[in-house]
């Protein structure tokens, strides 16, 4: 009786231990077990990216703003253009984050990515190819109101981009995922600084001071590269698991 009544409690904890083995957070299944490495790693990146498009182009328009000092002297220091084309961007910012944080959780995290990075795109070129109809201060009124509508583009990177990266991370490996998340989104709005400084630099040298109003334009209009090339990405993307979840 008593070595049945010890093999049975053997039995039973072996069982217990089993079943803790099988509902051990970490050890839960994701479903991601046919994605390899890459695939994981491309969607925070596809994902998170983008801001460094805000860091781009925040940074190049200080060095935008003293070539149209320079060009345009008194018409464009003593006008409130100075101020609004350095600064507006931020305001679009706002805006954006407001509109795409309502979006990305009540329609789409994928589309709401898509939809910022096309805003920020079309308006970063336009921007480049601002036209005031022959005037200089109509030349300021579009730059500015270019610059705010990029803003809104800006903006959609925050609560679409970097919630769908740090969801996106779940499905990374125990032990990498804040390391993935860090690289994907304060490390790229950082190098986006450190760019948007070198660039105009090397523009600016290649341009000579005899082409200086080409040499704001091709600023601008370099801006719209990584967005586009981050476009290419964000149409193969599918919806965070989390998001779906939910």
């Amino acid at each position: 009786m008593s070595s049945t009544t010890k093999s049975d409690f053997v039995a039973l904890g072996d069982e217990i231990r089993q079943s803790n083995s099988e509902n051990d957070p970490d050890d839960v299944v994701t479903g991601n077990e046919g994605k390899n490495d890459w695939d994981q790693i491309w969607t925070v990146m596809a994902c998170g990216a983008g801001l460094f498009s805000d860091g781009y182009i925040n940074n190049v328009i200080g060095s935008v703003s003293t070539i149209l000092k320079t060009i345009y002297g008194e018409t464009y220091t003593h006008s409130s253009a100075q101020k609004n084309v350095s600064a507006i961007t931020f305001a679009g910012t706002v805006l954006g984050q407001l509109i795409f944080g309502y979006t990305s959780d009540k329609w789409s995290r994928k589309g709401s990515l898509q939809l910022s990075t096309f805003i920020l795109i079309l308006f970063a070129a336009m921007g480049a190819g601002s036209y005031g109809g022959g005037t200089a201060s109509g030349l300021f009124a579009a730059l500015t109101a270019y610059r705010f509508l990029v803003g809104i583009g800006i903006g959609g990177e925050y609560p679409a981009g970097s919630v769908s990266c740090s969801e996106a991370t779940g499905e990374l490996k125990k032990g990498s995922r804040n390391r993935w998340f860090i690289l994907f989104t304060n490390v790229m709005i950082d190098w986006g600084f450190v760019v948007g400084a070198f660039v105009p630099y090397v523009v600016v040298v290649i341009s000579t001071d005899k082409h200086l109003r080409l040499a704001w334009r091709l600023m601008l209009g370099l801006g719209v590269v990584p967005p586009i090339l981050l476009l290419m990405f964000r149409f193969k993307l599918k919806e965070p698991e989390e998001f779906t979840k939910e």
